[in-house]
C-alpha cells in the first residue's frame, strides 16, 4: 500500500496506523512458535485489520523458557476495533503512528470504557477463581504430605531425612509440617526421630 492510500484510509475511513509487539513465552519451543503464528493468522483474517509489515523473531531459549515476538505494523478500523485487539490479543506494547490526534464521540468513549471495565471484571473473576483453586490445591497437597509422613512412620521410616527422601520433599521444607503435626498431637518427636502419638 502506498503512502497516499495509507493517508486516505487514516483520514477518510477512520483507520488507525499502529505498530504492535506481540510476545509469547512458554514451553515447548513448538508451542511458542505455533501460538505466535496463530495470533498473526487471526489478525490477517480479520476484515477490520490490514497488516502492512511484520517482523517475526525466531524463538530463543532463556531460563528454561522459549520466547518469541513479532513487531506488526497494521491499519485498524476505528478505536473500537483497536480496543478489541488490545483486550483480546494483549500486545506487549502498542504505538499509534497515525492519526496524530484522535477525536471521538462521547458514546465511543463510553463503549471504550465499558469494554475496559468488562475485561477488568473478567480478570477479577478469573483471579478469584484461581485464588480459590490455589487454596484448595494447597490444602489438598498439605493433606497428602501429612498422610505421606504418617504412612512413612507406620512403615518404620521415622528419621526425617529418610522421610524427606522417600516422599521427595526437602527436609527443611518438611520441618514446619513436622512442627504443626506435633502441635496437633498427630506425631511426637523422640530424639531425632518421629513417631505417631
Amino acid at each position: 500500500m502506498d503512502k497516499k492510500e495509507l493517508r486516505r484510509k487514516v483520514k477518510e475511513e477512520g483507520y488507525l496506523q499502529v505498530i504492535a509487539v506481540f510476545e509469547v513465552v512458554g514451553n515447548p519451543k513448538d508451542y511458542v512458535q505455533r501460538a505466535l503464528e496463530g495470533h498473526l493468522r487471526k489478525l490477517e483474517q480479520d476484515p477490520k485489520i490490514e497488516l502492512l509489515n511484520k517482523h517475526v523473531e525466531p524463538p530463543e531459549e532463556q531460563n528454561n523458557y522459549w520466547s518469541t515476538f513479532a513487531e506488526v505494523e497494521m491499519l485498524i478500523k476505528g478505536l473500537e476495533k483497536f480496543t478489541w485487539l488490545c483486550m483480546n490479543f494483549m500486545p506487549a506494547s502498542v504505538e499509534v503512528m497515525a492519526p496524530e490526534e484522535l477525536t471521538f464521540k462521547g458514546r465511543e468513549l463510553t463503549a471504550w470504557i465499558n469494554d475496559l471495565l468488562a475485561k477488568l471484571h473478567e480478570i477479577g473473576i478469573v483471579s478469584q477463581q484461581v485464588g480459590q483453586q490455589n487454596k484448595l490445591l494447597v490444602k489438598n497437597i498439605n493433606a497428602l504430605v501429612r498422610n505421606s509422613i504418617l504412612i512413612c512412620i507406620d512403615f518404620g521410616l521415622k528419621n526425617p531425612i529418610k522421610i524427606a527422601k522417600k516422599i521427595g520433599i526437602g527436609e527443611k521444607d518438611l520441618e514446619p509440617i513436622f512442627e504443626a503435626m506435633i502441635k496437633e498431637g498427630k506425631i511426637e518427636k523422640k530424639g531425632k526421630e518421629y513417631d505417631r502419638k
